[in-house]
């Protein structure tokens, strides 16, 4: 299916001047040609179609006030698409074949988050000018390192899961990071700069290969960190991991997937015992009943 001004009209059954977004999800689409009587459109959702180069997305280049881009799981073997999309704020472009970040992506100066999860992409390049990039993505990529990228002072989130890292970037760099998520990667020590990363709340470590508990030390310094996963390495198998490992990081509420901290542990108590009550109350009012029904049997005259 070709996307154009005709088959959107025929899609969305409405004018183009009632048009605020554009979802056509999983379509059949395979390329996009003029739809330039839709270009204040601010949303567009080509998620789920079969799209697989950037040429087959020209007509977007008409569609210059796009914010919202969602191009998950298609086909696509490039980001060129994003050349002309100066006022992007989220791109979704996981989920498809990409073995590259294009250098086009510097021109998209409004950029908050990129999503680029599930694709090939083996080296982060062209981003560390997007000063207003709050959330990366990258997570189930051939990711071999995260280089400095200073300049991103807004950065919030970081997500670099299941890929080939060896060793944690500079993480201080970053003042407002408050999550990191570097698991299944082949990470063996935490370094000592992570000590400056104050506003840090969840770290995902888990799958990893570290061994030791000097290795993990530094995290003791993070304050506000109240959920840290380090379930799957090896240090997990410790005597008394569990208790060294909170009375390191007092301010912990998950550990490894499983929250313990009090107030949740007495909210979680008190939910139990309303049930069970709730429970008991049910069966104590069929008991009534049955004993209502048998009373009334022993009344009825005998018709033998």
């Amino acid at each position: 299916m070709r996307l154009s001004n005709e088959t959107l009209k025929s899609v969305l059954d409405k004018p183009p001047s009632a048009v605020a977004a554009i979802d056509v999800r999983g379509l059949g689409i395979t390329h996009v040609d003029d739809i330039s009587d839709y270009a204040p459109v601010r949303r567009l959702d080509l998620s789920g179609n079969k799209i697989g180069q950037s040429e087959d997305l020209s007509g977007l280049r008409q569609l210059t006030a796009l914010a919202h881009v969602n191009l998950s799981n298609n086909e696509l073997q490039d980001m060129d698409v994003v050349e002309r999309l100066g006022n992007l704020g989220v791109l979704n472009m996981s989920n498809n074949k990409i073995s590259h970040i294009s250098k086009h992506i510097v021109n998209c100066k409004q950029l908050k988050a990129i999503i680029l999860g599930h694709n090939s992409i083996k080296h982060v390049k062209h981003i560390d000018t997007l000063d207003k990039l709050n959330t990366l993505v990258i997570s189930h990529n051939r990711v071999e390192s995260i280089p400095s990228m200073p300049k991103l002072k807004e950065l919030t989130k970081i997500s670099a899961a299941h890929n080939e890292i060896q060793t944690i970037p500079d993480l201080s760099i970053y003042p407002l990071l408050k999550e990191v998520r570097l698991n299944d990667n082949k990470i063996k020590v935490v370094p000592e700069n992570i000590r400056s990363c104050t506003s840090l709340k969840v770290v995902d470590l888990g799958n990893n290969h570290m061994d030791e508990w000097t290795s993990i030390a530094p995290l003791g310094s993070l304050v506000y960190l109240d959920n840290l996963n380090l379930k799957g390495n090896p240090i997990c198998l410790e005597a008394g991991y569990r208790e060294r490992v909170v009375k390191m990081i007092p301010s912990l509420r998950v550990l490894d997937g499983e929250r313990f901290d009090e107030r949740f542990l007495k909210r979680r108590e008190k939910r139990k015992l309303k049930e069970s009550n709730e429970a008991g109350g049910v069966g104590n009012v069929k008991s009534k009943s049955d004993i209502g029904r048998k009373s009334d049997r022993s009344k009825s005259p005998d018709t033998s």
